[in-house]
């Protein structure tokens, strides 16, 4: 929760972060029984990262979503990995999001401490709530 969060904590428009890795399928199946309470779902995704096997693409994720009974719409925009934290939160402010979900830490503890990290960024500075898995 970020220290600034006030009042009732509610669920109800909830951001998905995927990039189809393991950390972000973990961080989803986390999140299913708040994702099956939900009103609305987005899928983010940022271009310009590392290629997603099409078994592991945003549009395969909608696909199980929608299979689960949970319809959701995608929002992808193009970042560099300083962008990312920034990004990601500009689209929760746009889409009134309620919940943030994400894979934490997919990077060594050496690299995270050296060049930083969407992971540190995010819990630094996070303007809404955060699920995230390891």
């Amino acid at each position: 929760m970020p220290y600034t969060f006030h009042g009732a904590f509610s669920a109800k428009r909830i951001g998905i972060c995927w990039d189809g890795s393991r950390l972000a399928a973990r961080a989803l199946h986390d999140a299913m029984p708040l994702l099956r309470a939900a009103d609305a779902l987005t899928v983010i995704t940022i271009d310009g990262a590392d290629p997603i096997p099409s078994e592991s693409s945003s549009d395969h994720l909608v696909r199980y979503l929608a299979k689960e009974g949970l319809p959701a719409k995608i929002t992808s925009l193009p970042a560099s990995k300083s962008e990312v934290q920034s990004i990601l939160l500009s689209i929760a402010a746009d889409e009134s999001l309620d919940l943030l979900v994400m894979g934490g830490y997919g990077h060594s503890r050496l690299q995270e401490t050296l060049l930083g990290g969407v992971t540190r960024d995010m819990l630094r500075a996070m303007t809404v709530p955060v699920l995230m898995s390891h």
